[in-house]
């Protein structure tokens, strides 16, 4: 029983240690997929949001990623504008899910998806609706 109970607790930490300290895949840092017309995309394992910047306050993206960085367990990948990427992780396990924010001449894109597994329960979707949410209230 002692033996079992210690295997599992070691199975554990090896996956916990994994999901950890994986490295990020670096091109999903800095993808920008589609779909790439206004609406809310639902996608495996996350979404994808196409706002048009005429639809919102001025300088939203500046203010998206000051709300992004704000998030707790969210760190902000890299220094460039765009795209903009930030690693949130689970506060118990740690898993991290990517979101990557950019903007071209007349959209604001906002793809937020997770790095392991093929669903997320609605993670992303719930903390992307409060991130837009800050937004439009013109909280930053």
């Amino acid at each position: 029983m002692l033996k079992s109970l210690v295997i599992a607790i070691g199975l554990v930490a090896i996956v916990q240690g994994i999901v950890r300290f994986a490295p990020l895949p670096r091109q999903r840092l800095t993808a920008q997929p589609g779909p790439f017309e206004p609406g809310v995309h639902p996608m495996r394992g996350g979404l994808k949001v196409v706002r048009p910047l005429s639809d919102l306050p001025p300088g939203a993206f500046d203010r998206l990623l000051e709300i992004a960085a704000a998030t707790p367990r969210t760190v902000r990948i890299g220094t460039g504008t765009a795209p903009a990427a930030f690693v949130t992780r689970s506060r118990l396990w740690g898993f991290p899910d990517i979101a990557v924010i950019w903007q071209d001449g007349e959209n604001l894109h906002l793809h937020s998806h997770l790095v392991f597994g093929q669903g997320d329960m609605g993670v992303n979707a719930a903390r992307v609706g409060r991130w837009l949410e800050r937004l439009e209230r013109g909280e930053g």
